[in-house]
């Protein structure tokens, strides 16, 4: 398989990638698709009943440790649409070539093999993990925009159901770092709980949130624990909910 790197290197692939086609029926025409590769293991036979875990390939593993999403390709509005999202997403950008993009059965299987050749790219020019006595520098640095590159693209593809409940979980866990001083959980903490922000509505007001986390204070957990209310509230549309929750924060903050 032929992939032409735009952005990025062959011969050290980020783990998450947008691969274009040009379509052969009309050239001007360009659908893409996200292939992501996860850095952590995943073992579906934890996630489902005994008698069915016998059923899933290779223990259950291969299955979500790489894949990519739509399964076939979609248009995309324009090819400078897709250079714009991968630099801000720090993506790879790879073009797979001109296929029949319109035939998604035959375009799976294409994407099947651009997903096999860019895992076996990845897991070629991975970097080793750092041994013992190295130099921590690099691991205490500030995460760069493009360690959460992967998280955000899953954050987007949730509902806003599970997009609140990883705020709730993150919250929870920002609250303690924040107390016990933990700067680096806390900065994590606060930089996914900004990534899940960009895909909910502004009136979520999850700055807020963020800031009342962050606020050792008895005030600011409550005011956490009313902000998460809020968001909820609003997902569920119940404004009447909501209008006392905006009471209860200007008490809580006054």
């Amino acid at each position: 398989m032929d992939l032409n790197f735009e952005r990025g290197d062959a011969n050290s692939p980020r783990g998450h990638a947008l691969v274009y086609f040009r379509d052969t029926a009309n050239p001007d025409t360009v659908s893409a698709t996200y292939l992501i590769l996860l850095p952590v293991s995943v073992d579906l036979q934890k996630y489902v009943p005994p008698f069915l875990a016998g059923q899933l390939p290779m223990g259950g593993e291969a299955d979500l440790s790489a894949f990519a999403f739509p399964p076939a390709p979609e248009p995309v509005e324009s090819y400078e649409f897709l250079v714009s999202v991968a630099e801000a997403r720090s993506d790879d950008l790879i073009f797979a070539g001109s296929k029949p993009v319109a035939d998604a059965a035959n375009m799976m299987g294409v994407i099947g093999e651009v997903l096999s050749e860019y895992g076996d790219r990845y897991r070629i020019g991975a970097p080793a993990s750092p041994t013992l006595g190295e130099s921590s520098g690099a691991a205490t640095a500030a995460p760069g925009p493009s360690e959460f590159a992967v998280d955000d693209v899953m954050y987007a593809m949730m509902s806003e159901a599970d997009q609140l409940g990883e705020l709730t979980k993150l919250t929870g866990r920002l609250r303690f770092a924040a107390e016990g001083g933990d700067h680096d959980t806390a900065g994590e903490a606060t930089a996914h709980m900004r990534a899940i922000a960009t895909h909910v509505a502004d009136n979520r007001n999850i700055d807020l949130l963020i800031d009342a986390a962050l606020d050792k204070t008895e005030v600011g957990g409550k005011l956490a624990q009313l902000y998460l209310e809020r968001a909820y509230a609003l997902y569920r549309e119940d404004y009447l909910r909501v209008k006392a929750l905006d009471e209860d924060i200007d008490h809580v903050g006054s």
